[in-house]
């Protein structure tokens, strides 16, 4: 199925209310700034304790998993795990060491794209576009969702979270999500359970991945379920998720804070129109179809995958 097209070159120009373009924009535009990120002496002696430690924890060479696990704990992974646990150093080795044996175990960036792709065929998840600080956008549309298979669902948002990373330029380190709730029913709303057990994944096994989530036309059931499942987050977390109005109108603003105490935002304020949907306000009139989507997406992160440095 993967292969009967031909690999897809860069997205043409997005053009304002054009044909639609079924390519997405899976390539990173050129003028992201540099983030600038230091480390006082404490903090690097925490990394390179933390570096010791893992070196000695390490698969042994001979192991097949040997380069994926060295990938993955690199000191840009020590840091984030730190940072996750407030320069903690002894919570963040228990953290990260769980993190290891999960994907020892899981093997996460190793999941088979057949197996994947049934959950992507209506495009109910799917990546396209780069926000103004250089993030992946991940947009999930909860009305398509397709499929009653549990476990491939969250095999899933695992395999979306690696392809993810391999699609952040040199120097980013976390995503954009944007969750649009447009036409979606409350039989559509993820459950309580099913968004604890994102936000655990995410916390757990990708903390400090989330840049900001953006949502968009949430229905009052979900204002209810988000009521309930903000009192699992950490601070940092529940502060990164924003309320979005696509078009700048203030009184929309007005009226619509009275739903939650988070933040709402203006989507363009975030993300360059040309990097956008038009049906956020943008200038990309993208119109998803699996084939394309699916082959550009494993032409740009791996076929099946691709070991790097995380």
């Amino acid at each position: 199925m993967f292969n009967r097209l031909r690999s897809l070159s860069k997205p043409p120009s997005p053009v304002d209310d054009g044909p639609t373009c079924s390519i997405p924009i899976l390539d990173p535009p050129g003028n992201i700034p540099t983030p600038v990120s230091s480390l006082d002496d404490t903090q690097q002696e925490k990394v390179s304790r933390l570096r010791k430690h893992f070196d000695e924890y390490m698969l042994p060479e001979t192991d097949e998993y040997y380069e994926n696990e060295k990938g993955f704990l690199t000191d840009n992974t020590l840091r984030r795990y730190l940072r996750a646990r407030k320069w903690d150093e002894l919570a963040a080795i228990k953290m990260l060491e769980a993190t290891v044996q999960w994907r020892r175990t899981e093997k996460p960036e190793c999941y088979d794209p057949e197996y994947i792709s049934p959950e992507a065929e209506t495009g109910k998840m799917y990546f396209s576009g780069f926000d103004k600080t250089g993030r992946p956008i991940w947009i999930m549309r909860p009305r398509l969702e397709n499929s009653k298979n549990a476990e491939r669902q969250v095999k899933h948002i695992i395999f979306s979270l690696e392809r993810a990373i391999r699609l952040m330029p040199a120097g980013v380190e976390n995503i954009s999500i944007i969750v649009d709730f447009k036409d979606a029913s409350s039989g559509h709303s993820p459950s309580v359970a099913t968004c604890k057990k994102f936000l655990d994944i995410l916390g757990n096994h990708y903390p400090e991945r989330l840049g900001k989530a953006f949502v968009v036309s949430a229905p009052w059931v979900f204002h209810a379920t988000f009521k309930i499942i903000s009192v699992f987050m950490d601070p940092v977390t529940l502060a990164k998720i924003k309320f979005a109005i696509d078009k700048k109108d203030d009184s929309e603003k007005e009226r619509q804070k009275s739903q939650t105490e988070n933040e709402w935002v203006f989507l363009e304020d975030y993300i360059d129109v040309n990097q956008l949907e038009s049906v956020y306000g943008g200038t990309y009139n993208f119109k998803y179809d699996f084939d394309v989507y699916w082959n550009a997406l494993l032409d740009h992160t791996g076929r099946p995958y691709k070991v790097i440095r995380y």
